[in-house]
């Protein structure tokens, strides 16, 4: 199963990795998550539907936390998944 892996930890730097099972397929760094994850849906060919989100929890900046996590869970409640995000701020 592919899944596409957010880490915001670092201020105004969003890591967006795309793997399938354990392998890294690719990566997109840049200022914005939803344009990284839009960029590699779209380079990859890949149907929103099919795809697992998760994220790194923290510790990290923590307004990157709260938007990283607030982009998963939104993703992952308008696909109907339970899974949900808790950043941790240490």
């Amino acid at each position: 199963m592919k899944k596409i892996y957010l880490d915001t930890t670092v201020s105004k730097v969003a890591k967006v990795t795309l793997f399938d099972g354990e392998k890294r397929i690719d990566e997109k760094i840049g200022n914005s998550p939803l344009v990284a994850i839009d960029y590699l849906v779209k380079k990859h060919r890949l149907n929103l539907s099919t795809l697992e989100f998760e994220m790194k929890a923290g510790p990290g900046s923590f307004t990157g936390l709260r938007v990283g996590a607030a982009i998963v869970n939104t993703i992952n409640w308008l696909r109907g998944k339970k899974k949900r995000i808790f950043p941790t701020y240490n």
